[in-house]
């Protein structure tokens, strides 16, 4: 029986192999395999329409309605400061009549503009512009996130995995230290205590000011968890026979980790990076309820559910006179689409790169 199961095994790793091969390659039979999946297709259509929206959404809208999300409008709120509601005609002017006692006056005739979403917040900024650059703002923080914790666990995680030793012992104790410890209280800490310079640094309205020194602190405190998958990988493929077989023919240490190993693991580290992104955006969302996020002026996602509902240091308890469901169910929608979406897609990735460990 137990000589039944393992031909079984054999033919069906062969069959796999003669795929690859006749697909072009692994790679290729993992795209095709990938496309078979109708809900990760789906997943990354979806991502790829709020990739979209967020880098151009936000410029249409604006240009479509007349006005960006920066501006404020005194009467998309009224005298209660309660937000407008969504598809809301708002008047462009800015100047604010109050009558004698300070209560708000309906404003004079003019021109309105169209408020899609309605408003964020007392300031009667564009909800829909707002979310759609908070769309780009989010990413770019999981993204930058994913990308900065790479470059420190890429490098550790092979010298531990590849060489062993002390250095393995090093790393390992270390790693093993801090992920001991709460990941969001070393975010806050950080993050309240980083110099001005590194939370100033900005490259135009591509990626506003806060936005790269939180997906670099995030990074820092997350490379931790690909640093364990890289040196567990090359722990188990140092001693494969074809590491054995370059080492014969005089291939370098550098040139069997890059050409040989590397590539190995970066199945493994695309399935980790989808989660990831979809982490460090919900990581972004808990430091702008605690109050040391991306500055209030640079919209994401966290940063919009924030506005709404205070920090933690300055709650806004809950009153129907000036709250809206809009201002909580648009961004929270999108945070849940997203991270979804991004838990589909790689769960279809693994699945495709890794067709003999389904379920």
């Amino acid at each position: 029986m137990a000589a039944a199961i393992v031909s079984n095994l054999d033919d069906q790793f062969r069959d796999r192999m003669a795929l690859s091969r006749t697909a072009g390659g692994p790679w290729r039979a993992a795209w095709t395999r990938l496309r078979q999946d109708r809900w990760s297709l789906v997943a990354l259509a979806v991502l790829a329409a709020i990739v979209l929206a967020g880098l151009f959404g936000g410029a249409i809208v604006g240009r479509v309605v007349g006005h960006n999300g920066s501006d404020p409008f005194p009467y998309a709120t009224n005298a209660d400061l309660r937000p407008a509601g969504p598809w809301t005609h708002v008047p462009t002017t800015r100047a604010v009549l109050v009558d004698d006692y300070g209560r708000l006056l309906p404003p004079k005739q003019g021109q309105t503009t169209l408020f899609v979403l309605g408003a964020d917040g007392p300031l009667g900024r564009d909800e829909l512009i707002r979310l759609l650059d908070g769309a780009r703002t989010s990413l770019e923080i999981g993204l930058g996130g994913v990308i900065f914790a790479l470059l420190v666990a890429l490098p550790i995680g092979t010298l531990a995995g590849y060489f062993g030793g002390v250095a393995d012992a090093v790393v390992s104790r270390f790693t093993e230290t801090v992920m001991a410890f709460p990941l969001l209280l070393f975010l806050i800490f950080a993050t309240a205590r980083v110099s001005p310079s590194l939370r100033g640094i900005a490259f135009g309205w591509v990626v506003p000011k806060g936005v790269f020194g939180e997906a670099l602190l995030i990074g820092a405190f997350t490379s931790f968890y690909p640093t364990r998958l890289i040196r567990a990988h090359l722990r188990t493929l140092r001693n494969a026979e074809f590491v054995e077989a370059s080492h014969m023919i005089g291939a370098s240490n550098h040139r069997i980790m890059r050409r040989h190993l590397l590539p190995h693991v970066a199945s493994t580290l695309l399935v980790w990076g989808a989660i990831a992104v979809g982490t460090n955006i919900l990581l972004d969302v808990g430091l702008s309820f605690i109050g040391v996020g991306v500055p209030p002026a640079a919209p994401t996602w966290g940063s919009l559910l924030s506005t709404t509902w205070g920090t933690i240091n300055a709650p806004h308890p809950y009153n129907g006179h000036y709250f809206t469901p809009w201002q909580t169910i648009f961004p929270t929608l999108a945070i849940l689409i997203t991270v979804i979406s991004l838990n589909q897609l790689s769960e279809g990735v693994r699945r495709a790169l890794e067709p003999w460990a389904q379920g």
